[in-house]
């Protein structure tokens, strides 16, 4: 059986908790039982020093009898007892007991063990006595002893002072009652506050696994709840992110299942739509040619969109290989608008801001020529008769990057459609005619194309007036500006196109 979070963590914080306690109980019962017994002893020490001077005074009194002496000793040695908590002995220098500070004490006339003597003898101090008294105590004792000189030395008696352990012992009996009890009370604690803690901390955890679990089942739109600012929040927050990521993916997935289904089933309509027209005679012989040219448009089209596809899974896949050079960016445009030259007369479109000069980039050419092929396609797609087509290149050397901007005027895009514009099979119908064809995917490849160059692609749009694209490629070393002459040729070649097909209107309108 599997073991939660929330037990296998409060099992280890339990643990942690009571071993713990125990060390420290340990630790504290040792170091206060020590501390105890030595505050004893001092005690007990003192209290011999004291009965020593007290039975030293007595025997320079010489004006009281023998037993007045003794009583007088005892009354001194019973007051040094009850203010210390302590009992008193006094015995001879023989070892007999002489004075007793205990009630009804049996101790007088007995003689202290010999080897008590013999040790006490040896010294001048006081010493602890531990089982030498046993016959002397019904239960443990601490003792401290000390032997009695006078003058000159000689052992006129000896003194001990003794204390019963039950006091030390009930004392310490206390402690553990009391630090058991906060110790249970502090495990309980714990144990509580740790399950509090780790549900909150699994409750993140929990929602992280049921989105998953929806994922498995087809529900994308699945999110994990957020909570707080910690790592498991962190790991939700990223669960969302990819979540929204896959989502996203999906949603461009059926939108490409879709797109394709359509893109292909269109064509391939048409082409056997004529071919079965011609093979059936539907279409007369001398219309075949007329709609083998249709055929070959649309097969045409087809090839465009797989060599599309071709160019998408290269990118994606990595298989292209960077070529990249120094070598003038307004080539690449120079000669991307010639090739569009047909297209810019039948439309009437106006090219502006082509004033080539020599801005040097460093890039793969062929790239950049991709790039800049799909944003006039693009363009001229969605410019509208009579429009135009405007090129500024910003060559900004604190930066290390030249700017490219093509604009075209036209319906423009959306501000609800800019953030998608660069999705793959993305297209905005209400900005887009319905007969215009194509797959959404050029602007897709503009995007990979521009970031495999080291740039960056947005796009602006007011709508009813312009698209901008804006892209940026990283600068060659060094710049030079000059009037290049092939790249004029073309442009006085677009300009006398544009001439030209002023001169048919005016004639026209004459």
């Amino acid at each position: 059986m599997r073991k939660s979070i929330v037990s296998r963590f409060s099992s280890a914080i339990n643990i942690l908790i009571m071993s713990s306690i125990a060390f420290l109980g340990v630790f504290f019962m040792f170091f206060a039982g020590k501390y105890l017994r030595t505050d004893r002893m001092n005690t007990l020490n003192s209290c011999v020093v004291n009965a020593q001077q007290a039975y030293i005074e007595s025997l320079r009194t010489d004006d009281l009898s023998t037993d007045e002496k003794r009583d007088k000793l005892r009354e001194n040695l019973r007051l040094i007892s009850n203010t210390t908590s302590t009992k008193l002995l006094l015995a001879d220098e023989n070892g007999k007991c002489l004075v007793c500070t205990e009630d009804s004490c049996a101790h007088e006339g007995m003689f202290v063990p010999e080897s008590v003597i013999l040790m006490l003898s040896s010294t001048d101090k006081s010493v602890s006595i531990d089982d030498s008294f046993a016959n002397m105590y019904d239960t443990a004792y601490y003792t401290v002893g000390r032997a009695i000189r006078n003058a000159r030395g000689d052992i006129t008696g000896f003194v001990f002072s003794y204390s019963d352990d039950t006091r030390t012992s009930d004392f310490i009996k206390v402690l553990v009652m009391i630090f058991l009890t906060c110790a249970v009370i502090m495990l309980m604690i714990s144990s509580i506050v740790s399950v509090f803690v780790t549900n909150r901390m699994t409750t993140t955890l929990q929602s992280v696994t049921n989105a998953a679990k929806k994922f498995t089942q087809g529900d994308f739109s699945a999110r994990a709840d957020m909570g707080g600012d910690d790592e498991i929040a962190q790991l939700a927050y990223t669960f969302n992110q990819m979540a929204a990521f896959v989502e996203k993916n999906e949603k461009s997935r059926s939108s490409f299942v879709a797109n394709i289904a359509h893109e292909l089933r269109t064509p391939m309509t048409s082409i056997k739509g004529f071919v079965d027209g011609i093979l059936d005679g539907t279409i007369p012989p001398e219309s075949e040619t007329k709609y083998l040219k249709v055929v070959s448009e649309e097969v045409g089209r087809l090839a465009r969109l797989t060599n599309s596809m071709l160019d998408v899974s290269k990118l994606e896949s990595g298989e292209y290989q960077m070529n990249a050079r120094n070598y003038n960016v307004w080539d690449t445009i120079a000669t991307v608008a010639f090739a569009f030259e047909s297209r810019i007369e039948r439309g009437e479109i106006d090219i502006k801001g082509f004033e080539p000069t020599k801005v040097m980039v460093y890039a793969d050419k062929d790239l950049v020529h991709q790039i800049v092929y799909n944003i006039m396609d693009n363009a001229l797609k969605f410019t509208p008769r009579g429009g135009y087509i405007g090129f500024e290149i910003i060559p900004d050397k604190p930066s290390g990057f030249v700017t490219v901007k093509i604009r075209n005027s036209g319906k423009g895009i959306s501000a609800e459609a800019l953030p998608y514009i660069f999705d793959r099979f993305y297209k905005e119908d209400t900005s887009r005619s319905v007969h215009v064809k194509g797959a959404g995917i050029g602007l897709f490849i503009v995007k990979t194309l521009v970031q495999r160059s080291g740039g960056t692609v947005t796009v602006e749009s007011q709508e009813n007036e312009y698209t901008e694209f804006i892209f940026t490629l990283p600068s060659a070393v060094s710049q030079k500006t000059v009037i290049l002459p092939a790249i004029n040729s073309v442009e006085n070649s677009l300009k006398s196109n544009k001439k030209k097909k002023s001169g048919k209107k005016n004639k026209k309108s004459e």
